[in-house]
């Protein structure tokens, strides 16, 4: 008895110390021999349904997969648990020691999760499951094949989606999550190592990205790190649909034209909303992994080295990020290896959806300015038509303006409108939309700051229909013109020679016209 007692727990602490040794972020030599073995943890199934949306990481979280033993500090662990899910990764046999080494950190315990199964690393980041949105609007795990030979790595996703219970489907790709980033409406980015290391051409590697992501615009650059892992969270971060964060290195740096080049490709490309990137740059004189960090709702949690940068990395994340909380942790971090590759964030699965495409700037004056959005509670509890809302103001003002949305055309679903009011000089316009659904979730969009355009004025003498600053008989006769139909007027002369309001030109705003000529 005292033999098989020994064995048992010879055994264990074998199993500890093996899980204990962590295996490289790259491959190790033993690895390296066995390569064949990602081809057989490969598995494929049929598409989502379409139309398929990739969740971004910088949408609404619910929670954020790690694995114990951990590779982020318990510190960090605490703090992400005061507002969101932590689910664990853990082998049966280590499970309490994995919470008592987050119960003696005061970890908010409640909010912890154990998905027990076996690990080979603590790169959640690089083999944890992609979500996405199917035509069923229903959210789902789109698997891929872990580009390590690490089976139990590989099963990750697969046991988060059986423990949440959720939809999942499965290509033969072989990727990892350091190599990706989605900006949620159809686009995303990768280095080449996408390319090289599937025996897929690269059609047909962008067109399973299609099918099975949803992404129709992929772009895939050379890695400017030149590093041995070729990892897009190295040097660069969508922070939302229209922003990147990019790293900079002075002009000494080995690098540094590489770097450029790539500030120069999103210079020269535009985002789903068809406008400009707006770039943020965050220096990284020393290989600081500043860009490898994690968004989980309102807060950023960031990789800092005890270095002089790391203020100004955090500075740059709060001008990026207007309203978030931006937080440093320390760790064992290196260039290739950070904050960002050791957690995977979960997304909430009854997120409140919205989607919108910008105003552009203004060439021409308008009546009104229409903001459209498709907004759409996944939650299925239905939408607070009343706190559906459009939020807008000028530079010149400090007033922000309140206008509730309305139902666009009845065969338009998840659609809702609402109009801005024309400008009597050229302005600035910004806003946001604002949405509720009946499970309490709020949500607004953008997630940080705001959307804006510049406008052209409206001028403001009614009856000046011509706009020539006098109302006169040309300005009648161009008014019975639009009337009879012998020409067309624009919007703006329409607005000038609707005298009442009615939004219906007749013979009474030709009276009103001539009696202002006359006045």
């Amino acid at each position: 008895m005292l033999f098989i007692n020994f064995f048992i727990l010879f055994f264990i602490g074998f199993l500890s110390a093996s899980e204990d040794s962590e295996l490289p972020i790259g491959l190790s030599a033993s690895e390296l021999d066995n390569l064949h073995i990602i081809d057989e943890m490969g598995r494929s199934t049929p598409p989502p349904p379409p139309p398929v949306r990739n969740i971004a990481e910088y949408e609404r979280m619910e929670g954020v997969l790690i694995r114990y033993p951990f590779g982020v500090s318990t510190s960090l662990i605490r703090e992400m648990s005061e507002d969101i899910t932590i689910y664990c990764l853990v082998s049966s046999n280590l499970q309490n020691s994995a919470y008592n080494s987050m119960n003696n950190a005061n970890v908010n315990m409640d909010n912890v999760e154990f998905v027990l199964g076996s690990t080979d690393s603590y790169w959640t980041r690089d083999y944890g499951p992609w979500w996405v949105v199917d035509g069923n609007k229903e959210v789902g795990v789109v698997d891929f094949t872990y580009n390590r030979p690490r089976p139990n790595d590989n099963q990750a996703p697969q046991k988060m989606s059986n423990y949440l219970n959720t939809p999942y489907y499965s290509t033969d790709l072989e990727h990892c999550g350091g190599n990706y980033m989605t900006d949620g409406i159809g686009g995303a980015a990768s280095t080449t190592l996408v390319y090289s290391e599937n025996t897929y051409s690269n059609n047909q590697v962008n067109n399973l990205m299609q099918d099975y992501y949803g992404i129709e615009t992929y772009h895939v650059i050379e890695d400017p790190n030149n590093t041995y892992i070729d990892h897009i969270d190295c040097w660069g971060k969508y922070l939302s649909p229209s922003k990147i964060l990019i790293r900079s290195v002075p002009i000494s740096h080995p690098q540094y034209s590489e770097i450029e080049e790539v500030v120069d490709y999103f210079e020269n490309t535009y985002t789903g909303y068809g406008n400009p990137w707006e770039i943020f740059r965050v220096y990284t004189p020393s290989d600081q992994p500043y860009t490898n960090s994690i968004i989980l709702n309102n807060k950023v949690f960031v990789p800092i080295m005890n270095s002089s940068w790391d203020d100004d990395a955090i500075e740059v994340y709060e001008q990026a990020l207007p309203g978030y909380e931006v937080l440093g942790f320390t760790g064992s971090w290196q260039s290739t290896d950070a904050l960002h590759c050791r957690t995977k964030g979960i997304p909430d699965l009854e997120m409140l959806q919205i989607f919108h495409s910008p105003i552009q700037n203004q060439s021409n004056p308008q009546n009104f300015y229409t903001i459209e959005a498709t907004i759409d509670d996944l939650s299925q509890t239905g939408l607070v038509n009343e706190e559906l809302k459009v939020y807008w103001w000028t530079d010149d003002s400090n007033n922000i303006e309140e206008i509730t949305m309305s139902a666009c055309a009845e065969d338009i679903p998840d659609c809702y409108s609402a109009n801005i009011p024309s400008q009597p000089v050229d302005a600035n316009i910004k806003y946001y939309i604002e949405a509720m659904d009946n499970s309490g979730r709020l949500e607004t969009l953008p997630m940080a700051g705001y959307f804006n355009f510049n406008s052209i004025g409206t001028p403001s003498m009614p009856g000046d229909v011509n706009q020539d600053e006098s109302v006169n008989i040309l300005d009648i006769v161009l008014t019975v013109n639009g009337i009879l139909g012998t020409s067309e007027l624009s919007d703006i002369e329409f607005q000038l020679a609707d005298m009442n309001g009615d939004g219906v030109l007749n013979i009474l705003d030709v009276i009103l016209i001539a009696n202002e000529a006359l006045n």
